[in-house]
């Protein structure tokens, strides 16, 4: 077997250096080599040629034609890169499933769910930028601990050309080495104090930023059941209570469809079904008749009283539906009225007016349109009209029923 062949890994830190431009310090793009066998961006160094004619590590004189492209080292820091974005996948998705108690799963089956790679995406970032500053700490700490070892190994040296006496020589270096240990140590105290300062400055940063499942938006419908009419991705808070917020809700849609809510009696109930009990409009509504009437009792079905808070008080899952069972009124229910009769002088009242091509008239407002010209070829003539008087030509033309 090939020594390539082996699952071996490279420390990123050993060689991420290596891929730095030393003039702008950052990543090499277009990476160009200089004849004295130095690397830079190709923007930077020929900036820097321009001004200066010579290398920034070695100061040989340089020309702009002296640069070469490197294409194969461009290949190889892509190819780096996208193993080490590998790497931090398979880092990343294994933190997932040791959190979760799934040991025994091969990483190359794995599959996240959508709670998983949401976290999987803010993990990397994250954690990412805090073990980045650890590790730069254990860096700091390393050449600080190589340091003052060369330091300890130089005044042991210094301690053989004094013409000490062994006894003498064995003391002294005795104290160089107790000074090297208790520095050694202090030093590795201070790391670990600061590794903990960073660990609990990223759990109250995750505390304060990561909210418990019970207090957040929850995503509903809500079915007006003696309508068959669904609202669909109502966002209910925590705090928002039952019957203010179906209200709300309601009103805002039938309100965009032009047809506003009228009447909400007070006997209205309120049906909670969760997302695996929810069901076609028929059975619902049989459901509901049993659960009301008869005391029959569903899983996951519960009647919702009129302020309590489902989220907090139910658990109201996402996905859940609210279904409303009373009389219920909009405008559409009520009895047709032709606007000439509905004007109001003070008001400034908008107005859909029609062309009945069958009657071969026009100005008909949509009540005379729907009820008295039912079944005729109608066209529309001028939308959200502001009158200046109960204009409708339906009664002018003595075609009106619902003035009758």
């Amino acid at each position: 077997m090939d020594d390539t062949d082996l699952p071996v890994t490279i420390s990123m830190r050993s060689i991420s250096d290596y891929f730095i431009c030393s003039i702008c310090m950052c990543s090499m793009k277009e990476t160009h080599m200089t004849k004295c066998g130095h690397r830079y961006c190709v923007k930077c160094i020929q900036e820097w040629v321009d001004r200066r004619h010579k290398c920034p590590c070695c100061n040989t004189q340089l020309d702009k034609d002296q640069l070469i492209k490197d294409h194969q080292y461009d290949s190889l820091i892509g190819a780096i890169l996208k193993e080490k974005e590998k790497s931090e996948e398979t880092y990343f998705e294994s933190l997932i499933y040791s959190s979760s108690g799934e040991n025994c799963i091969k990483m190359e089956d794995i599959k996240l769910s959508p709670i998983e790679a949401v976290f999987k995406n803010h993990l990397k970032d994250n954690l990412g930028a805090h073990e980045k500053c650890l590790q730069t700490l254990k860096k700091q700490l390393h050449t600080r601990l190589k340091k003052l070892e060369q330091e300890a190994q130089s005044a042991r040296e210094e301690l053989k050309t004094q013409g000490l006496f062994q006894t003498d020589l064995d003391q002294e270096k005795g104290k160089i080495d107790n000074n090297f240990t208790n520095h050694k140590a202090e030093l590795e105290k201070e790391f670990e104090s600061c590794s903990q300062l960073i660990a609990q400055a990223y759990d109250k940063h995750l505390t304060e930023h990561i909210p418990k499942l019970s207090v957040l938006p929850v995503k509903i419908t809500i079915n007006v059941l003696p309508k068959d009419l669904k609202i669909s991705d109502v966002v209910f808070a925590p705090t928002d209570r039952t019957k203010p917020r179906v209200i709300g809700a309601v009103e805002g849609a039938m309100s965009a469809n032009k047809d506003k809510l009228v009447k909400w009696p007070d006997d209205v109930q309120f049906i909670l079904f969760g997302p695996f009990a929810k069901c076609n409009q028929h059975e619902t509504e049989k459901v509901v008749q049993e659960v009301l009437q008869n005391g029959v009792t569903y899983p996951d079905v519960t009647v919702l009283d009129s302020q309590s808070m489902p989220v907090l008080h139910q658990s109201m899952s996402p996905g859940s539906e609210i279904v409303i069972f009373g009389e219920v009124k909009f405008e559409s229910d009520l009895p047709k009225k032709c606007f000439a009769g509905l004007y109001i002088k003070e008001e400034d009242q908008i107005v859909d007016y029609f062309i009945c091509q069958s009657c071969n008239f026009k100005w008909i407002c949509r009540s005379c349109m729907e009820v008295c010209h039912k079944g005729h070829v109608i066209q529309p003539y001028i939308m959200n009209f502001h009158p200046s008087w109960a204009c409708c030509y339906c009664p002018k033309n003595k075609k009106c029923i619902i003035r009758e």
